[in-house]
Formats: structure tokens, C-alpha cells, sequence
């Protein structure tokens, strides 16, 4: 059986309508910074993958603050969902997969 092939329009709908669906993307764009990244909360490497410089600290938070409390605040989601749609072409490649090797970052 084939697995879905999501959409980056696809990807937006999720997290337009689901607070699960911007918990997970948030988690799985934190999972692909690097450790010095998710330590600090910055962006450190230049690699298109990851929170961008701006939205580094903030999100880095909000997952510090899911992973200890085990969900967000009403205003943390609010924010939380307008920074990770900007992050739907990289949640696609994740969902697609395209991310699975041991070298992804050198196959942007």
C-alpha cells in the first residue's frame, strides 16, 4: 500500500483546523534543528531546515513549554499556528519523507 503524498496546501488545512496538527508540526520542525539549536533556541547553521532566526527562540519556547506542561496556552496556539504555516513546505518534505536519510540537510 502507497503512503499519502501530502500537499503543502494539504499541510496548511491541518493546521488551519487542528491544534494537534501545529503541536506536531512545531515538534517536528524542532526535531530537525540542529542540538546547539535546540539547546540555545537560536538558529545557529545556515541549512533551510529548522525555525528561522526569527521564529527560532519563540518556537523553541512553545515546544519547552509542550514538552513540561503537555499542551499550549490559548494565546501560545494563536501564535504558535500563524509561525508554523510558514513552515509548510518543510512539514510537507517531512510528511513526504523527504528528509529520511542520514545526510538530508546536503539534498536541500
Amino acid at each position: 500500500m502507497e503512503s499519502k503524498i501530502w500537499t503543502k496546501d494539504e499541510i496548511k488545512e491541518l493546521l488551519e483546523k487542528r491544534d494537534d496538527a501545529v503541536i506536531r508540526g512545531l515538534l517536528a520542525i524542532w526535531n530537525k534543528q540542529t542540538e546547539a539549536e535546540r539547546e540555545y533556541g537560536e538558529t545557529a547553521e545556515h541549512n533551510n531546515v529548522g525555525f528561522n532566526a526569527i521564529d527560532a527562540k519563540i518556537c523553541s519556547s512553545f515546544v519547552r513549554f509542550y514538552n513540561d506542561a503537555g499542551f499550549l496556552t490559548p494565546k501560545q496556539m494563536v501564535i504558535a499556528r500563524k509561525k508554523v504555516m510558514k513552515y509548510a513546505g518543510q512539514l510537507k518534505k517531512i510528511a513526504n519523507r523527504e528528509y529520511e536519510t542520514d545526510d538530508f540537510i546536503n539534498q536541500l
